[in-house]
């Protein structure tokens, strides 16, 4: 996709709001200045699932449940969904059209040549689901979409063929990078063991002996940066700021919060996101966040410091999602309806989003603001139950096929380790970053250094998962 130039007029205005950036060019690599909509955030997510559900319904037709169509799954997600971040980005609609249409076509194909309806309805009915988490299965599946994606966009944004209207937003507006650190919040809530109702298992020892080492990763990361000179978007967290700040901190707050007050984590999530929004709107936040005024410590790492009551905000609503999302069923029925109150959810958080969109404040990511928020929970909860529904998929065509279930290489791998990956993700972005200017690279030495970038990670992640190598605080 061919860049907007910045004029040189404009480029002066953001060094002056804070803004590190050598050029015109870097700047253009890393702002995304006008976001895109809801609905293409949502469907550039359903590349992912429907690619390896085909995988698996071909193998599954084919008998061929083996090793190579793991290692055969591992190399296609990842290009998939950097194609479809990047050079096809202009058709998704498209691919995804073609993708749905093969799916129906083959599992027509397997219903018809191996069941009748009277067996497809008791098996969607009465069907038992027997030495599987399907929990467990679907949030996994989403949690490693949600790690590929993200390494994919914090290098990809770096070079000329991502999308701008995919990088993060300057103050208000809808971007695949705004929905990143949102979504992680809410599956740190959710995973927590509040979220699972792991009654009497509450340690706050040791919620803060895990966060305060991705603390330290932060002040790492902020002196390694500046000490590098490494381009810093300081609008986006604050001058000193970055998001492992925000991570460790909303856990230990949160967490304290639920132990020490016992208040239901929906009742503390609608008290907190309506302190913030009141601040934001009423007493002056939403103007401060967004002037150039950083004359303090405080002001200078407004962004981050202000935006951290929305992000409390969503972990309080993880917690309250896991309520529906780790309820164990016994039956495929059990998870089909699961599967629709998900739906339900996460539609009336989209209708609610676009109302307060238009009547209370635009969505920023910056602010951490209501809109965001719903809009949070809303793509959070349909992502969540597209996987959700992968799962049961797969689950009615095993019984109706008699294969077994086998689980991605691919997406255990990246769970088992999943902070391994995201900060080797960081180091290889900035390595990149520091020998090169992604800026001038063509569209295919961009696809190939990226290519090279997602096989050392995976092959990585593999390599860990296999010698049981965790590097993990959360």
């Amino acid at each position: 996709m061919q860049k907007t130039k910045l004029k040189k007029m404009e480029f002066n205005k953001f060094k002056e709001m804070g803004y590190n950036f050598k050029s015109p060019a870097e700047a253009q690599s890393v702002l995304g200045l006008e976001g895109t909509t809801p609905g293409e955030v949502y469907s550039a997510t359903f590349f992912v699932p429907l690619c390896s559900l085909l995988i698996w319904l071909l193998a599954g037709l084919a008998h061929n449940f083996n090793k190579s169509i793991q290692y055969f799954e591992l190399f296609a997600l990842n290009i998939i969904l950097l194609l479809g971040l990047t050079l096809f980005e202009k058709y998704i609609p498209l691919a995804l059209a073609i993708l749905v249409f093969l799916l129906f076509a083959f599992m027509y194909i397997t219903i018809v040549a191996n069941s009748t309806d009277k067996k497809l309805a008791f098996v969607l009915k009465e069907g038992i689901v027997s030495q599987r988490n399907i929990n467990k299965d679907f949030v996994t599946g989403y949690r490693g979409h949600l790690l590929l994606a993200t390494a994919i966009s914090i290098l990809a944004v770096d070079f000329n063929f991502y999308p701008d209207r995919f990088a993060k937003t300057e103050t208000y507006g809808w971007s695949i990078m705004d929905a990143g650190v949102g979504s992680f919040i809410i599956l740190q809530g959710l995973c927590s063991t509040h979220g699972k109702n792991f009654v009497g298992n509450h340690s706050l020892k040791k919620v803060f002996m895990s966060s305060v080492p991705i603390f330290m990763v932060g002040i790492i990361r902020l002196v390694t940066t500046t000490a590098v000179g490494y381009h810093k978007v300081v609008p986006e967290y604050g001058v000193h700021w970055n998001f492992f700040f925000t991570f460790a901190l909303t856990k230990m707050i949160c967490y304290s919060a639920l132990c020490i007050t016992k208040l239901p984590s929906g009742l503390l999530a609608l008290i907190t996101i309506s302190i913030h929004q009141l601040l934001l709107s009423k007493y002056g936040m939403a103007a401060l966040i967004i002037s150039d005024i950083r004359t303090n410590l405080f002001e200078a790492n407004k962004e981050g410091i202000c935006s951290l009551m929305g992000f409390i905000t969503l972990y309080f609503w993880g917690v309250q999602l896991g309520q529906v999302v780790w309820k164990q069923g016994h039956k495929i029925s059990d998870y089909i309806w699961q599967f629709v109150k998900m739906c339900l959810i996460g539609i009336v958080a989209w209708k609610c989003m676009y109302f307060l969109n238009e009547t209370v404040q635009p969505a920023s990511r910056r602010m951490a603001n209501l809109t965001y928020c719903v809009w949070m929970v809303a793509l959070t909860t349909l992502q969540l139950a597209l996987h959700l529904l992968q799962e049961i998929i797969i689950t009615v065509l095993s019984k109706i096929l008699k294969n077994n279930y086998y689980e991605s290489l691919l997406w255990k791998s990246l769970n088992s380790n999943a902070l391994f990956y995201f900060l080797l993700s960081n180091v290889l972005t900035g390595l990149v970053n520091i020998s090169m200017n992604p800026a001038k690279a063509s569209d295919l030495q961009a696809f190939i250094i990226m290519s090279v970038y997602l096989m050392t990670l995976t092959v990585s992640s593999v390599i860990s998962y296999t010698y049981s190598f965790k590097l993990k605080f959360w």
